[in-house]
């Protein structure tokens, strides 16, 4: 989970810090903003999955910071957090997920996050610009066969789309009809995303094959969203490991 906490009171800020981290475990990160103009920056960025939002700030006022974060990010969660009662009203029309009136408690930030309006999805991080890489919570997730991971990387490059038993052939086998060993492979594959919890991820039908994409935090796809800090990584190199990736690579903007 990514949470921003923005507030022109620096002593808010880490009272609200603090609460959070009582709260969440050590996996979340925490970044704040004390103006929304360095806000908008850090979420141009990439996605928070909620925002704390103050109000009566000196540059930009919250609500219209949480107006450019709705409509960019719509799965953001934004909880107002102010000192003043009369913004409640074109708060909600926004469809923030809470409006905390300061000073807050720790209770009432927990029954906040317990009543968000977009859930957060946990989702595994992948790295496709130079070698491929999928992690968990920071650890290297591991294939016992390389197939396998070539197989995941694949379905990750296509986003979504179905790839079918003998498309897999040719990225794979060079066309070479090995349809009897997908089933290996792809069982390998989904050993690999269970030890994780993820095995959900691929979708299997009679016919083809399909990932997931909304449980993947992926620079890939952050890259094509246009977040700066996915454009600033890719210089150039797609999966270095896999032939193919060398296809992709020239059609990036």
């Amino acid at each position: 989970m990514r949470i921003l906490i923005v507030d022109d009171e620096i002593p808010a800020i880490h009272s609200l810090e603090r609460s959070l981290k009582l709260i969440l475990d050590d996996n979340v990160e925490i970044r704040t903003a004390d103006n929304g103009e360095s806000a908008l920056s850090l979420i141009e960025e990439k996605a928070f999955d909620v925002l704390f939002l103050d109000i009566e700030m000196p540059d930009i006022n919250g609500l219209d910071v949480a107006k450019m974060v709705s409509a960019k990010h719509p799965s953001t969660n934004i909880i107002i957090v102010t000192a003043y009662k009369e913004y409640a009203v074109d708060a909600w029309e926004l469809y923030v997920s809470g409006y905390l009136l300061k000073p807050v408690s720790s209770e009432r930030v927990r029954r906040a996050l317990e009543k968000l309006r977009c859930p957060i999805v946990e989702r595994l991080t992948v790295q496709c610009f130079g070698n491929f890489d999928v992690f968990y919570k920071g650890e290297k997730l591991t294939f016992a066969r390389s197939t396998a991971k070539e197989m995941l990387a694949y379905l990750i490059a296509r986003r979504g789309a179905a790839v079918t038993a003998g498309e897999f052939c040719a990225i794979l086998w060079d066309g070479k009809d090995k349809k009897d060993q997908l089933s290996t492979y792809f069982a390998e594959m989904k050993r690999a995303l269970s030890r994780v919890g993820f095995s959900d991820i691929i979708i299997h039908t009679r016919n083809d094959y399909s990932i997931n994409t909304a449980k993947l935090d992926c620079d890939y796809y952050r890259y094509l969203n246009g977040e700066a800090s996915a454009v600033s990584l890719y210089n150039g190199e797609f999966m270095l490991q896999y032939s193919w990736g060398e296809d992709i690579a020239p059609a990036l903007p």
